[in-house]
C-alpha cells in the first residue's frame, strides 16, 4: 500500500521474474505487492486480500501436524456450505479450498474459495507472520475485509 503516489491510497503490484530463488509466488510489503512471473491469478488475489486485512491459514501446525478434525458448524460459523457437511470431510480438506491458504506444493490445487467469515485453522494470529502458529478462528473471510486496501 503506497499512499504517497498521485492516486492517494493505492495498491501497487510489481511483477518480477523470481522471488526468493523461485520458492515464493508472491509477497506483500508496505510499499507494494511483488508477484513472480508464471504464477496465476490466485496468487494475485491472495496477496491483494492480504492488503485488505485477511491472514494466511494453514492445514498443519509448525511441526506438520494436520488438522484432522471433522468439519463442523462451530469451525466455520459464517458457513458457506448451507449447513450440510459430508461426514467424511476433514477441516484440513476444507482449508485446502480457501484462497488464503498458504504453503502450497506444486502437486496441490490452489484453493479459490472466499468464505463469508472466519474459519478454524492454524494461523499466526494478531502478531502476524513472525509469530508461532495458533489454532483458532482465522480471519480469511469476507467479514474481515477492510474496504480500503492497506488501511488496516
Amino acid at each position: 500500500m503506497d499512499n504517497t503516489n498521485s492516486m492517494g491510497n493505492a495498491v501497487e503490484l510489481y511483477f518480477v521474474d523470481t522471488l526468493n530463488r523461485e520458492t515464493t509466488a508472491g509477497v506483500r510489503r508496505p510499499k507494494g505487492i511483488a508477484i513472480a512471473s508464471g504464477v496465476g491469478s490466485r496468487t494475485i488475489a491472495h496477496e491483494v486480500l492480504h492488503d485488505c486485512g485477511l491472514e494466511d491459514i494453514y492445514i498443519a501446525d509448525d511441526q506438520g501436524n494436520p488438522l484432522l478434525e471433522l468439519v463442523a458448524e462451530q469451525s466455520i460459523p459464517a458457513d458457506w456450505g448451507g449447513g450440510y457437511y459430508n461426514p467424511w470431510v476433514l477441516q484440513h480438506g476444507l482449508i485446502k479450498r480457501l484462497v488464503m491458504r498458504s504453503f502450497l506444493t506444486s502437486q496441490e490445487d490452489a484453493g479459490t474459495d472466499l468464505p463469508s467469515g472466519d474459519v478454524r485453522g492454524w494461523h499466526h494470529g494478531p502478531g502476524g507472520g513472525g509469530t508461532s502458529l495458533i489454532l483458532g478462528p482465522a480471519k480469511v473471510g469476507q467479514s474481515s475485509i477492510v474496504k480500503t486496501p492497506g488501511s488496516h
